[in-house]
């Protein structure tokens, strides 16, 4: 009865979580949506690609992975061992020691702006090279702030609130879909609108972080500044830190890479960058709500010596999610075109935009359920303390995209590259399913691997059917809606004739919203 309870806690948890990131996804396809029409593809855009990934980039592989991952294993582990005041204490010397890393990160940022924007794009004009240093200089400080909001969200998430955390993306999404708005009428030069986006992009992140201070109030958690610079449960994360930062390297390393390979391409470096954020827009929904809502479940568990429920939640979840994602991602592939024109065309983006966009696109979706099931077990490894194992199958796979993509270069073309992302992300996962039954932390059986053949057998018996209605219709949206809404039948019914689990799952599940529903109106 308890273990029900749990999971209708978790499901009804889940179900609020995808709404509010679906918002915030949607917002900030928006937000790409705006900039693709105001700035297509030309010096502004590929200076604003250039300098807005430079933060987030260089955040992630010197200390991304480490705030959350670190923080929350350790933070539960210490709660369920020593009672909230530790946790608490904890908490606020992690904080400090984020903010004094971040802060030497921003500052080597904005003196080192022209070697970074060459670092990422060596071939860039001297033009596109100099809007991008001074942007990079009004976006790096926020750097800060995205160490501290990733640290507010461990501890909200570690006690058990995740809608707060979920909603900030969708804030700082506002913030800058509003200033894009604003330029519509207003009589701003593409260089001066562009600087602006750069500083709503730095209150966007700033945004992040205060929307959390209420709710970390409200739940009995205060902030001590003078708490211990060195205790033992710091260390304890600080040791683990250097795995788990490695760890998370995969994908900010295999985009910069990409990025440089790509710089010699007209369009190249927009090209990647539209198609990427296209594709997390769409696979992060599910893999951000599976991972950021389990994490600390998992992480409970191992404190609680539950490895058993850990394990069972693992393969349930990696499950769900390629049930999922497989009919998006060969929905991805056959509908790249339509789909990229119908969100980017228009204003200065133009049809060769979108087929450029879309060849990157459809190759970016080849990885999609490797990308979601791989952070299920990513995660799982680091809540079982076991970060050194990620730590391997990271470096694997980005030896294998570093060596594809310096070998061919440019040879590849933007659907190549994306290509060679996709097939880092499948080593990756494998690696890590290896990882992961070697340490114990998750096997899987080969009923398990029957019912993930079936989910992907099913999605690609959508193939003729999305072929068949392209080549009937010539407008996208109607090409689009009839192709979902077809495929989406053939998926399920494939699925249920091949008895899948997850699709005996939802029939049930749907079958008894029916019957409450009928019992209702009864009544």
């Amino acid at each position: 009865m308890e273990e029900k309870k749990r999971r209708g806690g978790i499901l009804g948890c889940a179900a609020l979580m995808s709404i509010i990131v679906l918002f915030s996804k949607a917002l900030g396809l928006l937000r790409d949506v705006l900039v693709a029409n105001f700035f297509g593809t030309g010096v502004e855009a590929t200076a604003y690609d250039v300098a807005s990934s430079l933060p987030i980039t260089i955040f992630d592989l010197v200390i991304g992975g480490v705030v959350s991952s670190a923080f929350i294993p350790v933070f539960n582990s210490t709660m369920v061992k020593k009672g909230k005041k530790e946790a608490f204490s904890f908490a606020s010397s992690y904080i400090n020691f984020i903010v004094a890393v971040c802060s030497l990160i921003a500052v080597a940022g904005l003196l080192f702006a022209p070697a970074l924007v060459r670092l990422q794009a060596p071939q860039a004009s001297a033009e596109v090279a100099s809007l991008a240093e001074t942007l990079t200089r009004i976006m790096f400080p926020m750097i800060i702030f995205t160490g501290l909001a990733f640290s507010f969200v461990g501890i909200l998430q570690s006690l058990g609130e995740f809608n707060i955390p979920a909603l900030i993306s969708l804030v700082s999404n506002a913030i800058m879909v509003g200033y894009l708005f604003s330029l519509k009428v207003t009589d701003l030069s593409t260089r001066t609108a562009v600087i602006g986006l750069a500083a709503a992009m730095l209150a966007g992140w700033a945004a992040q972080a205060f929307i959390q201070i209420p709710k970390m109030r409200s739940l009995g958690f205060e902030y001590k500044l003078r708490s211990p610079v060195v205790s033992p449960p710091l260390l304890k994360a600080a040791k683990s830190a250097a795995p788990i930062l490695i760890g998370t390297w995969t994908t900010p390393l295999c985009t910069l890479i990409n990025k440089r390979a790509a710089s010699g391409i007209e369009g190249g470096i927009t090209a990647l960058g539209y198609s990427n954020r296209l594709y997390i827009v769409i696979v992060g929904v599910f893999s951000f709500v599976a991972t950021n809502l389990l994490f600390p479940y998992f992480s409970r568990a191992e404190a609680e010596g539950d490895r058993e429920g850990a394990q069972k939640m693992i393969r349930a979840s990696v499950k769900t999610l390629v049930y999922i994602i497989a009919p998006i991602a060969v929905g991805l592939i056959c509908l790249s075109v339509p789909f990229t024109s119908l969100v980017y065309e228009r204003g200065e983006f133009v049809h060769s935009d979108t087929i450029l966009t879309a060849s990157a696109l459809s190759r970016y979706a080849v990885g999609m359920v490797f990308m979601a099931a791989n952070e299920v077990l990513v995660k799982a490894l680091f809540a079982a303390e076991k970060p050194a194992r990620a730590m391997i199958s990271s470096l694997s796979a980005l030896g294998v995209n570093l060596v594809v993509v310096t070998v061919f270069g440019e040879k590849l073309g933007v659907g190549g590259i994306a290509l060679v992302s996709a097939l880092a992300t499948a080593v990756n996962l494998f690696i890590n399913l290896i990882m992961a039954r070697s340490a114990g932390v998750c096997r899987f059986t080969v009923l398990d691997g029957i019912d993930v053949v079936r989910s992907l057998l099913s999605a690609a018996v959508m193939i003729p059917v999305i072929l068949f209605i392209s080549s009937k219709f010539n407008s996208n949206i109607a090409t689009l809606a009839l192709s979902v809404v077809a495929s989406a039948i053939v998926y399920f019914a494939a699925s249920f004739a091949l008895r899948s689990e997850e699709a005996k799952a939802l029939l049930s599940i749907i079958t008894k919203k029916r019957n409450s529903a009928d019992c209702s109106e009864d009544k």
